[in-house]
């Protein structure tokens, strides 16, 4: 055979091979176009489904009735750049935390039930306002987090705040860390914009101070409200506090519970405010108003404070057991604690947990203004202790979604804290269960057990 022809055979089977691997290659391409095509329609299927389910939420919020007020009904005024309550009587706070609505296709019975709920008791109660302590909201995946499978928490924030506009009761918020995740739209600042400046009429929400230099997550749900009566005086100061949220705004913060921290200059800026709110009430310097405060992770003294009552003591075999102590600080007041740990601030952080921050101590040690705090985040403790002289309370959950379908079928640490001010600036606060309390249906959506712990195994009182 001559040089040439096989030189030509050579060409035509390097042609051959090349067009074989065009046409591999070729399908590959097809192949990878076909699953992303697949892919981008799932996720637009998915953001159609989320936005039905908002729509059909929006729809069944307004299915009932206004919440039915009297002629003495308190609405909020703005004063010196605060919002203001005025009464001569007793005034109620409904702190209503961890409802955790995930807004989509996935979490849809489960919010139509927390929506339920939420409904019936602010029918039952009529509070003249409500503080939301936080995750609101719980826009997340569904599989691993038992979410709604929407990042759209701006849009679930609208249909949770629709229960307010509908039933025209004021409330105002604090953020959780859920409320603004990493796998989420809108960051904290956005959210926070939403709830102050959309056309809301019954929502008082308002940034009085934003942490936007911090390395961190910035605190956002910063605000003083103020209980007057009728001649001016400030009867009580209502601190409402961003416990803020992770460390950082990564995927790897939010799913190791990298909780941060009470910022150095919220403090500061709490410490000053009251001392300037109590300079102008004409109090004598070194004295300070009282206030309460509301946020949603707790500080670390709550976990001090169940410390100094409770020991866990395990033994040979692995067996726990819980015994009582008896502190000279600490004095249990009532509630039980059913979650494993306690997740407060700086959790992860070394040291002691009352050494993670240094809120307690400038507002209660140092300025003896504290008198009580509030938060939410434990959705099953529900324990209330006076320790170091300060109330620490924990309020009961809504949640019907993020600790998995059990917490639907358990009713005891469920429901609303009702926090009562009276003229003379003293106050009570008070666990309302959501099912023997308020009404709530123990079956209309499933079979709920009004007295059923979600974790028995954890739960413990002194």
């Amino acid at each position: 055979m001559s040089k040439k022809n096989r030189n030509d055979i050579n060409i035509e089977k390097q042609t051959s091979e090349n067009n074989m691997s065009k046409s591999k290659r070729g399908k590959r391409i097809k192949r990878l176009l076909g699953i992303l095509g697949v892919i981008a329609a799932l996720y637009f299927i998915m953001i159609v489904a989320n936005i039905i389910c908002n729509v059909s939420l929006r729809n069944y919020i307004n299915s009932f009735d206004v919440v039915e007020y009297g002629e003495d009904r308190l609405v909020p005024v703005k004063e010196d750049g605060y919002y203001c309550f005025k009464t001569d009587r007793d005034i109620d706070i409904m702190h209503i935390t961890d409802i955790h609505i995930g807004g989509g296709f996935w979490s849809y019975k489960n919010d139509k039930k927390s929506i339920y709920e939420l409904i019936t008791m602010l029918k039952a109660q009529k509070p003249d306002f409500v503080i939301l302590g936080g995750d609101n909201t719980y826009c997340v995946p569904a599989i691993g987090y038992n979410g709604g499978n929407t990042g759209n928490n701006r849009m679930t924030a609208r249909t949770l705040i629709e229960v307010f506009e509908h039933e025209q009761v004021y409330f105002t918020t604090i953020f959780g860390n859920h409320d603004t995740e990493s796998f989420d739209y809108a960051d904290r600042d956005e959210i926070g914009e939403l709830y102050m400046k959309g056309d809301y009429k019954y929502c008082f929400f308002e940034q009085n101070f934003s942490d936007r230099d911090a390395e961190t997550v910035p605190s956002v749900s910063n605000q003083f409200v103020l209980i007057k009566n009728t001649s001016g005086d400030i009867t009580k100061v209502i601190l409402l506090l961003d416990t803020n949220a992770y460390v950082d705004t990564s995927f790897i913060s939010t799913i190791m519970g990298r909780y941060d921290t009470i910022h150095a200059s919220q403090t500061q800026w709490a410490k000053e405010t009251i001392a300037d709110l109590s300079k102008k009430a004409g109090l004598p310097d070194g004295e300070y108003l009282k206030c309460l405060v509301f946020m949603h992770i707790p500080f670390g003294e709550y976990r001090s404070a169940l410390d100094d009552l409770i020991e866990e003591v395990t033994d040979a075999d692995g067996n726990i057991t819980f015994v009582s102590k008896e502190p000279e600080n600490t004095v249990y007041i009532e509630g039980s604690w059913g979650e494993e740990k306690v997740c407060y601030g700086g959790l992860n952080n070394p040291g002691a947990p009352d050494k993670q921050d240094d809120f307690f101590e400038v507002m209660a040690d140092e300025l003896h203004s504290m008198e009580a705090a509030f938060c939410g985040h434990d959705h099953v403790n529900n324990a209330v202790v006076l320790y170091k002289g300060v109330m620490l309370c924990y309020g009961y959950s809504v949640d019907n979604e993020a600790y998995g379908n059990d917490i639907r079928y358990v009713g005891s640490q469920r429901g609303a804290t009702v926090v009562t001010v009276s003229p003379d600036g003293s106050f009570s606060q008070q666990h309302k269960n959501a099912y023997l309390d308020y009404g709530c249906s123990t079956d209309e959506f499933v079979e709920v057990d009004p007295l059923g712990n979600l974790y028995p195994e954890w739960f413990r009182k002194p």
